[in-house]
């Protein structure tokens, strides 16, 4: 894309990282055969890192998190979402209900009472 002077943007993305997460969840149902258990984690650095060395150019927003931690959460890397949602915190965005709605899907099936009830009282004071 950039030898073809197209300069990516935060969409281009989020479409990339939303398109790899969906390949590994994949990838891992298809090896499970009707199997519960861990999914193997994704790989999704080359293009969050690439994201990231954009530095001020290209920030990544709410939607780009979200889908990085939706992804995690279906894959059961609950802990790197967690990371992903402190990080985005932590950078000034505002999550969304899409974003609520992936934690606490997550959280209420790893039996994290806590975590949801914890969830739903940011959502309520949002």
């Amino acid at each position: 894309m950039k030898e073809r002077g197209i300069k990516p943007d935060v969409i281009t993305y989020t479409v990339l990282l939303d398109g790899r997460l969906k390949e590994n969840l994949r990838r891992a149902r298809s090896l499970q055969h009707g199997k519960e258990r861990e999914v193997e984690k994704t790989d999704d650095s080359p293009f969050w890192n690439e994201l990231n060395d954009m530095g001020k150019e290209i920030e990544p927003n709410v939607y780009c998190y979200t889908v990085l931690i939706d992804g995690h959460c279906k894959t059961n890397n609950f802990q790197d979402a967690i990371d992903l949602y402190d990080e985005m915190i932590a950078r000034g965005l505002q999550p969304d209900i899409v974003t609520y709605t992936a934690l606490l899907s997550s959280c209420w099936r790893k039996g994290d009472r806590y975590r949801v009830i914890t969830l739903v009282d940011e959502i309520l004071k949002g």
